[in-house]
């Protein structure tokens, strides 16, 4: 077994090592080396669109590739890595699934997909292991190949509550996109906010497209006498929320998930970010040594702030997770048999940054959330466009209420 970990890349150069890389954004599929001992991944995320953009999960995932590969590999065996591009959109979310079904890759990494509910049942035929997708709807939750390392946007939307009863807020509102999975986010978080007795001032719905002016939504949180809020958008619609909400001078406590708004987001909107909350699984992304390490390595800019972000961050750790559970495997690397190493994996040490537990992940009659591990979330907030700890506890399990 070959190890993966900071210790042993520290003892092999990064410059010049292989990367094996194969093009699929949305179009043509990974090269087949032909060798079944070598690992096979791909990471699935929306690129250069208004709803959803994650460029950091591919340098993310290709800066683990790039970095394994440099310290020999698993097994002694390059990994080969693609990329496919949804666009945002269900029909690609579902070409890249098809493509990694046809492709037979053993394994998708990192996942950031809004329609999982359509595109999960293709990776479910085809047995082909969801490793560390950041999960966003129930059926992440359930499903058997969903190797989730955090409860993701669940967790963290959960946590909100518990982190603004603690900070003395006494009402709450969701500002939520009208789509399906945040309609489904929003109604966990009142059954949360419910069983931990912080009143709810119900859900704003924003369209989730065509909006060129967010002020009646930011107007509303104030209008509904909501002194905090969850805001559940992407990254373009928060940026615009809480420009809004700033100007209109809107007084209550604003937070997201960390993998809506980051640095490059705080960035954009300058001064109106200061104070914003973002809820995490794994603290500040410039605060992680080796991920950045990583990505200067892969000739990712520092001050790119956009390709160093937590989707990045969660892709970087996945790949690491998939490369340390597939250096178990005695035999052929397949989507099968990283299954079944995964359903016998415990106490795997992902870079430091949390333990995981695959083997314990629950089935579906188990259940509400049984594949979501019992993650702790902080809450994060900005000062000067940089990503700083708000100060309190981490919620261990912000959804052991509603379990």
């Amino acid at each position: 077994m070959t190890l993966t970990g900071t210790r042993l890349r520290l003892l092999a150069p990064v410059v010049g090592a292989a990367l094996i890389l194969t093009a699929c954004a949305g179009g043509g599929g990974a090269t087949d080396s032909g060798d079944p001992a070598t690992l096979t991944i791909r990471a699935i995320a929306a690129e250069g669109t208004g709803l959803t953009n994650y460029p950091d999960v591919d340098a993310g995932a290709k800066a683990a590739v790039q970095a394994i590969n440099a310290a020999g590999g698993v097994n002694g065996k390059q990994i080969e890595y693609s990329f496919c591009n949804t666009k945002g959109e269900a029909n690609g979310a579902l070409t890249c699934a098809r493509q990694a079904a046809d492709d037979g890759v053993d394994a998708i990494v990192g996942r950031v997909d809004i329609y999982t509910t359509q595109t999960t049942p293709i990776l479910e035929k085809a047995g082909i292991p969801d490793v560390g997708a950041v999960p966003i709807a129930e059926i992440d939750s359930q499903s058997p190949v969903s190797f989730p390392l955090h409860a993701g946007n669940y967790g963290a939307y959960a946590a909100g509550p518990y982190a603004f009863l603690a900070a003395g807020k006494k009402k709450m509102a969701i500002v939520r996109l009208d789509f399906a999975a945040t309609a489904a986010q929003a109604d966990m978080i009142e059954k949360v906010a419910a069983a931990a007795g912080m009143p709810s001032a119900g859900q704003i719905i924003v369209p989730a497209q065509g909006v060129t002016d967010y002020a009646p939504y930011a107007q509303q949180i104030k209008d509904r006498g909501a002194d905090c809020a969850m805001v559940l958008l992407g990254p373009q619609g928060l940026q615009a929320v809480y420009k809004a909400a700033d100007a209109l001078g809107v007084d209550a406590q604003l937070a997201a998930s960390v993998f809506s708004f980051g640095e490059s987001e705080a960035q954009a909107i300058g001064p109106a970010s200061d104070g914003i909350w973002v809820i995490s699984p794994y603290g500040a992304p410039s605060q992680n040594a080796t991920f950045n390490a990583d990505l200067d390595s892969a000739g990712v800019a520092v001050d790119d702030l956009a390709l160093r972000r937590s989707a990045g961050l969660n892709a970087w750790l996945a790949v690491h997770a998939a490369a340390d559970v597939a250096g178990s495997i005695q035999g052929d690397i397949t989507a099968g048999s990283m299954i079944a190493a995964l359903r016998q994996a415990k106490a795997v040490d992902v870079e430091g940054v949390l333990t995981w537990d695959p083997a314990d992940l629950g089935a579906a009659s188990d259940g509400a959330f049984p594949r979501f591990p019992p993650t702790p979330f902080e809450v994060l907030t900005f000062s000067g466009g940089r990503m700083v700890p708000a100060g309190g506890a981490p919620k261990p399990d912000p959804l052991e209420a509603i379990r």
